[in-house]
């Protein structure tokens, strides 16, 4: 039987899911301003980091292991959910670019998603959402092999940087932690792999991870790693220029069968194909795209691309690049901008940035009514359409603390990213984001989101991953799972990005239309 795939180009429609987002009320949560914060059972107790990356101190400095201070500010006392603010994108289609219909015909005329010819992709990757399952031969992963599974980045939990975690099965209670099975390599070491956040996957379940200066200063700061779906294998996939600021986030597009990943020290998106070479780098301050390297002059200097300039999370979604432009942060608070996220259009299938297609998409909101954000560092667009965004609380540039992030969720109305608001609170003491989001792909099911003080002492000690069900909630509905299955000290600040494998048969993520 013959496959043709075409390629076209769309306007944007009225979104066929325009209100189906559901908004869970937030949860009132008392903060003190003295250094103790409540949690919601009403037991105080007063957070002190040993996660390595730095010590935080009785009022909440963080200190970063480069000797980088910041000082976090304490949240507000109740967590309010946003008025649904859109951006100020119009929805005409020249600002479009092209969008892929990934329709693929047989001879007789039948239309079908996905198929042959369109790169790697499957029906459910055909969006962006890419991602395989890895198949690790290891005897130690076999009772994962049918299963859900989360996998999670962190800088040295349990003498590992990568765990994948088995999230299948019926939820446990709510608000208890689910001691659940976790497979960590020997091999994934952060001797081995280094200090590592952003996370993507191939079609076939190869994993690529790359180096962060998110807790720290990092000694290898240039090479992405890759871990073979079938062995569990570390070998470097690709190096790019760089002298110290490292990487933001990376994403696998299955269309183009390339790699994008955001560089922290001269603001570019490099596009890698699956040698690990240069396919093209798209520049967000001035639009700048070359063929291969860009040779900057001056570069790799050491230092990172000024805020504005920076950018952390990217994440392929029908037929563009969606990122987040890095402007402020707890330690860096700017009255002039706002953290924002934006887009751009590829020219083709083989997806190279198109700069005239650059859309600034909207901006973050100042979580409780503060005139600040955090950056984003982390972007997934779920099951129905939406696109859900977390943030990482940062002091500077190589220094984080917590309790001061969120994950926001938005529904694309009318040609335009629309705020639903704060409907996934993360954490007993809430705006605990650690920057990781993403979703399953089962009817009814739920946002996974990576988070410090999940449970604070209430019994249980609890950071790691928020399991929450399509819709929103608190932890109040939600599952929470402590990484490391040590439930009575703190591991703050030490996770970092999350993906979940797509199982084969799992539903295509619709394209905003």
């Amino acid at each position: 039987m013959t496959m043709t795939v075409t390629f076209a180009t769309k306007t944007p429609l009225i979104c066929a899911l325009a209100g189906l987002s559901l908004l869970a009320p937030a949860c009132a949560d008392d903060v003190s301003t003295d250094g103790t914060e409540t949690t919601l059972a009403g037991t105080a107790g007063t957070e002190a980091s040993d996660a390595g990356s730095g010590s935080e101190d009785e009022v909440g400095t963080t200190v970063s292991d480069t000797g980088t201070d910041g000082t976090g500010t304490t949240e507000s006392s109740t967590e309010a959910s946003e008025d649904g603010t859109e951006s100020t994108a119009d929805s005409d289609a020249s600002d479009g670019g092209v969008k892929f219909d990934v329709a693929v015909e047989d001879e007789t005329g039948v239309s079908t998603t996905g198929g042959p010819g369109l790169g790697s992709c499957r029906p459910s990757e055909i969006y962006g959402a890419a991602g395989g399952f890895p198949e690790f031969e290891d005897p130690a992963y076999a009772n994962f092999l049918d299963h859900t599974v989360a996998i999670v980045t962190s800088r040295n939990s349990n003498n590992s940087v990568i765990h994948v975690v088995d999230i299948s099965g019926d939820p446990p209670p709510p608000n208890m932690n689910y001691l659940a099975p976790v497979y960590k390599n020997p091999a994934w070491t952060e001797a081995n792999v280094g200090r590592i956040f952003g996370l993507t996957l191939d079609s076939e379940g190869n994993m690529y991870v790359a180096p962060t200066t998110v807790y720290g200063g990092n000694s290898s700061p240039a090479t992405i790693k890759r871990v073979d779906h079938i062995t569990g294998a570390l070998s470097d996939f690709a190096t790019l220029p760089n002298n110290g600021p490292a990487m933001g986030n990376l994403n696998y597009d299955c269309v183009s069968e390339t790699i994008y990943v955001s560089s922290h020290e001269d603001g570019r998106i490099y596009q890698l194909d699956m040698d690990g070479q240069v396919v093209s780098t798209y520049r967000h301050s001035d639009g700048d795209v070359t063929m291969g390297l860009a040779n900057d002059p001056g570069e790799p200097d050491g230092q990172f691309v000024p805020l504005g300039d920076r950018v952390w999370a990217v994440q392929s979604h029908a037929g563009r690049l969606y990122y987040s432009v890095w402007w402020e942060d707890t330690g860096r608070k700017s009255d002039a901008n706002e953290n924002e996220v934006w887009s751009v259009a590829y020219a083709d299938e083989d997806g190279i940035p198109d700069p005239a297609t650059a859309k600034f998409e909207f901006s973050i909101p100042g979580l409780n009514n503060n005139t600040y954000s955090n950056p984003v560092s982390d972007i997934s667009f779920a099951a129905t359409g939406w696109m859900l965004v977390s943030e990482r609380t940062m002091t500077g540039d190589a220094s984080t603390s917590a309790h001061q992030s969120t994950t926001y969720e938005y529904d694309y109305i009318n040609g335009t990213w629309v705020l639903q608001g704060t409907t996934y609170v993360i954490g007993e003491l809430p705006n605990s984001a650690s920057g990781g989001v993403d979703h399953d792909f089962e009817e009814g099911g739920y946002v996974w989101m990576t988070g410090d003080a999940l449970d604070f002492y209430t019994p249980d000690v609890v950071y790691g991953i928020q399991g929450t069900p399509y819709g929103g909630g608190t932890i109040l509905n939600s599952t929470i799972i402590d990484l490391d299955n040590e439930v009575t000290g703190q591991d703050k600040t030490v996770y970092g990005d999350i993906e979940l494998p797509i199982p084969g048969d799992a539903n295509p993520v619709p394209p905003p239309t």
